[in-house]
């Protein structure tokens, strides 16, 4: 067998060069820069010719996203009869730690398992998977394959692997509190503004107007499509569903509009909010 590190050189980076990699990958700010970095990132890394990339949808849902590599064929089977029965996958997600398919199933069962029967009919050896995690919860997961009959993954490909996961999970994590940044900073401007006004300093804009009335308008855009469908009834599910974010996130959005209106619960909140509205 080849050594992948005889096909692949420059997986012999020196730690510099694997800092700066994993650093441009934990600095990605949208789905697409992420998925663009860490395809172009990952075969200096790793020296693997195939990754996939998976994301819960609104339903908690792990969905196919993209890859690299991988025929659709081969997609196709594992989305068809395989994701759902992943014993590798399970144990990514419910973990949250970086997996190898070999060191998982053992070598006496790795050539009887289905993750080795669907690899070896595409052309694929080996693969490895790991967990992107937001605050504790899964957000998705990444794949990587060999289409070569070499070694298994090394622990230096392995701990690779698990950094560029913890680097992306990062990135998720940003994406995923900016937009509760803003708000959050959108709140302390306003209430910042209101203490202004009843201490007798007038703002640009805002001498003279009351503190009242149309307090859902003036939250920010965000917070304030939350706000309108909270005072329809919405469930958190048809909130996410309605506004293409994750039923976490509204329950954030939830937790700050109750902080900014001093309401306890959902309940106490919806009649601030319809009060002052």
């Amino acid at each position: 067998m080849r050594s992948v590190v005889a096909r692949h050189g420059h997986l012999e980076m020196s730690t510099e060069a694997v800092r700066q990699d994993l650093l441009c990958i934990a600095d990605c700010r949208s789905l697409t820069a992420l998925r663009d970095t860490l395809f172009r990132r990952v075969d200096a890394l790793l020296g693997v010719d195939a990754m996939g990339l998976y994301m819960l949808d609104r339903t908690d849902d792990l969905r196919y996203v993209s890859s690299r590599g991988a025929p659709q064929g081969f997609l196709d089977d594992y989305e068809r009869e395989y994701r759902r029965v992943d014993t590798l996958l399970d144990c990514i997600l419910s973990q949250h730690r970086t997996v190898d398919g070999f060191r998982f199933h053992g070598p006496a069962r790795w050539r009887h398992c289905d993750n080795y029967d669907l690899l070896r009919a595409w052309g694929f050896h080996h693969n490895m998977g790991g967990a992107l995690v937001v605050n504790g919860r899964t957000a998705g997961a990444l794949y990587v394959a060999t289409a070569h009959d070499v070694d298994p993954f090394d622990e230096v490909r392995v701990q690779r692997f698990d950094l560029m996961c913890r680097a992306g999970s990062l990135a998720l994590t940003a994406m995923h509190e900016r937009e509760l940044l803003m708000c959050e900073v959108s709140n302390v401007v306003a209430a910042d503004s209101r203490d202004a006004w009843s201490n007798g300093r007038d703002l640009p804009g805002t001498a003279g107007a009351p503190d009242g009335g149309d307090a859902i308008h003036r939250l920010p855009a965000r917070s304030r499509e939350v706000a309108l469908l909270l005072c329809q009834g919405q469930p958190n599910k048809v909130i996410a569903a309605r506004l293409g974010i994750s039923v976490y996130t509204v329950k954030e959005h939830v937790q700050i509009l109750c902080r900014r209106f001093g309401a306890l619960n959902r309940t106490e909140l919806v009649h601030h909010l319809l009060k002052s509205s």
